[in-house]
C-alpha cells in the first residue's frame, strides 16, 4: 500500500511564497528573482534550483512526510530553500579557479554582513 502524501494546499503553497519573501529580504537576496515551479520536488519538502546567469531561483515544493504542514515548517523550509541562494555565490566562487583571493573574501563579506545585521537584530529583539 502507498503511503499518503503530505502536500502543502494551494493556501499552504501560497503561505510559503510569502515566507520566500521574507526570508528573501532578511537574507539581502533582492538581487535574485525566487519564483515557484508548479512541478513538484521529489524526495523533498521543497528543492532550490539557482540560475546564476539569470539571477533566478526556483523553487519547488513537495511531500512534508511525517511532519505537519504549519506556519513554523513553511517558515523553516522557506529559509533553508533561500540559504541555498544565500550560499550559491559563495559556493560557486569557493569552486571557481580561476577566482582570486579578493573574489572570494569579496563574497564571503557578503555573506558576513548579512549575518551579522540578522543575527544582531534578533539577539536584541528587533
Amino acid at each position: 500500500m502507498a503511503k499518503p502524501q503530505n502536500k502543502p494546499t494551494v493556501e499552504q503553497a501560497l503561505e510559503f511564497d510569502e515566507c520566500v519573501k521574507h526570508w528573501q529580504t532578511v537574507l539581502n537576496l533582492m538581487d535574485w528573482r525566487l519564483e515557484r515551479s508548479m512541478k513538484p520536488a521529489k524526495g523533498a519538502m521543497a528543492s532550490m534550483q539557482c540560475d546564476n546567469q539569470a539571477r533566478l531561483g526556483t523553487y519547488q515544493l513537495g511531500d512534508f512526510g511525517a511532519s505537519p504542514i504549519n506556519r513554523e515548517t513553511l517558515s523553516m523550509t522557506a529559509l533553508h530553500e533561500c540559504l541555498h541562494v544565500f550560499l550559491y555565490d559563495l559556493i560557486t566562487t569557493a569552486q571557481d579557479r580561476s577566482a582570486t583571493p579578493e573574489d572570494l573574501e569579496s563574497v564571503e563579506h557578503r555573506v558576513i554582513n548579512v549575518l551579522e545585521r540578522a543575527l544582531y537584530a534578533n539577539a536584541n529583539g528587533q
